[in-house]
């Protein structure tokens, strides 16, 4: 990690980096059960497993993502996946009527007309370049690392798993710590408006004539 990356520290879940580069599908050694694969992974465990290994004691009440195959890449759905980490930018795909991304590059799906409508990291032609910056969820990981101020909002954690201490977080940089401050401080310091409605007075029915 490069010294700029270094003092604008990025807020990426630790189990990410594992989350990504853990293999899928196979078969699971613990259960050796037929088309018994590894299609989920536990991130408060940060490992793999299986239908099985999930049911067990040990991952009672984990925070467990399924996995899904597109395109023969690992895919996650999408909606599962926003409630960890910021997943704007990345293009998602349609996989059984709902919509996925998938964790790395997609194989090569043609080239495209023009550099605007290729993913900004690996150069995979992307669905939607209009609205998206990255095929996968690796590549905008590794863009945010590599220019963090180039992204806003900023790559974030969205909810953190039960029992999860802050040590397992990298931090916010300090200029958006001292920012969500001022925001505060100020919210206290506003008076609050002491108008009162004015009372309604007493009726006075219309002269007779």
């Amino acid at each position: 990690m490069n010294e700029q990356v270094a003092q604008c520290k990025v807020n990426k879940p630790r189990w990410l980096d594992a989350f990504l580069g853990e293999t899928f599908f196979d078969s699971c050694e613990a259960h050796p059960c037929r088309r018994n694969e590894l299609n989920q992974y536990c991130i408060n465990c940060n490992q793999s497993a299986c239908r099985f290994c999930v049911s067990s004691g040990p991952h009672d009440h984990h925070q467990i993502l399924q996995i899904y195959r597109y395109v023969y890449r690992d895919a996650v759905y999408l909606n599962d996946m926003k409630k960890f980490i910021d997943c704007s930018g990345i293009q998602p795909y349609k996989c059984n009527s709902k919509w996925v991304i998938s964790l790395n590059p997609l194989p090569h799906n043609g080239s495209a007309v023009n550099y605007e409508a290729l993913c900004s990291i690996c150069s995979r032609k992307l669905t939607e370049p209009h609205k998206y910056r990255y095929c996968s969820i690796s590549c905008k990981v590794k863009a945010v690392l590599e220019k963090p101020n180039d992204s806003f909002p900023p790559f974030i954690s969205i909810q953190s798993p039960p029992h999860e201490s802050d040590e397992t977080q990298e931090e916010i940089s300090e200029p958006q710590m001292e920012e969500a401050t001022e925001q505060q401080n100020e919210e206290i310091s506003k008076p609050q408006s002491l108008r009162k409605r004015r009372r309604k007075g007493t009726p006075h029915r219309a002269p007779f004539f």
